[in-house]
Parts: C-alpha cells; structure tokens; sequence
C-alpha cells in the first residue's frame, strides 16, 4: 500500500470520525451574507469563471469573495491569481501541510459554497475543518457538515446559485 492510499484511509477515517460528533441541529450567528468562500474544483473554473456573477448576485464586492481550488489530478495548475491545493496539501488524518490552505481554513466567512464533487475526500476534509458560519453545497449523504444542501442533478452552476440565492433571501441573510 503506498502512502497516498494510507493518507487517503487516515482522511476516511478522520471524517468518519468527524459524522459521529455532527450535533442534530446547530445554531448559526450570520446575521447578513458578508464575506463569502467558494471551493471548487480547478477543472470547474477552466471552463467557467462565474465569481463575478456570483459577487452580483449574493450583493457583496469581488473583494469579500475568495476562491480556493482543489486539483484531484495533483498537478497544481495555478489559474490566476486563484489559491490552489492537492493531495499533497494533506497528512495523515486530514492533517493541513499548506500554508495558504490553513490561511483558508482560518478565514471567518459567513457563508462557505462547496462546489466540488462528494466523492472527493480532501475538500470534504476542508469543509469540515472551515470555522465558516454557514457551509452550503450539493445534496449528497456524503456532505453532512452543510447547513444549506441543494438537489441539483449534473453540475448546473447557475441553477445552484440560483436556488442557493433564493434560501438565502428566504432566510434574510441577503437583499
């Protein structure tokens, strides 16, 4: 067994260990949609850059939304001026190596969006790990940690943001 399947079991292991605690209902203090953290994957945003959208639409500056990317293929393309994480940004447990990550990790965002698949370990790790007072993302029995999850069939940004945006002014976090 190499040691990437071993980080890959520990990481497992860690968000199992992280589903067992989850409490059945957990109170949030976002009081307005401010600071906004998207993770998503590198691929997504090749393809589709829609922060600008997304900024105009959840009312807040470009400046108060920040993008972290996660590359499955480890082959740490940057794109932009984007931050970019791996397989290798990890240890043991779903132990943070990256320095930008844990800076990431440590931000205070009212709202965290999750645009990657469930499948994936290492994002799930970070969204476990995020201090973001709301965690929103796909509805998926993987993807326990979000308080707001949307059913979304394929991979269908505008329709998720579309829906996301209308919880969100159902819950007056936004105009």
């Amino acid at each position: 067994m190499g040691i990437l399947n071993l980080k890959k079991k520990t990481a497992d292991k860690f968000i199992k260990n992280k589903q067992k605690i989850v409490p059945e209902s957990k109170k949030s203090d976002v009081r307005r949609i401010k600071k906004v953290g998207v993770l998503a994957e590198i691929g997504l945003f090749r393809s589709y850059d829609f922060t600008k959208r997304l900024s105009a639409e959840l009312g807040i500056d470009e400046e108060d939304l920040t993008v972290f990317l996660f590359d499955p293929s480890g082959k740490d393309d940057a794109l932009d001026h984007y931050k970019v994480c791996n397989e290798k940004s990890f240890g043991l447990y779903g132990k943070i190596k990256s320095v930008a990550l844990d800076h990431f990790l440590e931000k205070k965002f009212d709202l965290l969006i999750n645009y990657c698949e469930a499948d994936l370990v290492y994002p799930r790790i970070i969204m476990i790990k995020s201090k973001a007072g709301l965690k929103a993302g796909y509805d998926d029995e993987k993807n326990f940690y979000n308080d707001i999850s949307i059913k979304i069939p394929g991979n269908k940004i505008d329709t998720f943001n579309a829906e996301l945006i209308k919880y969100l002014q159902i819950l007056k976090l936004i105009n």
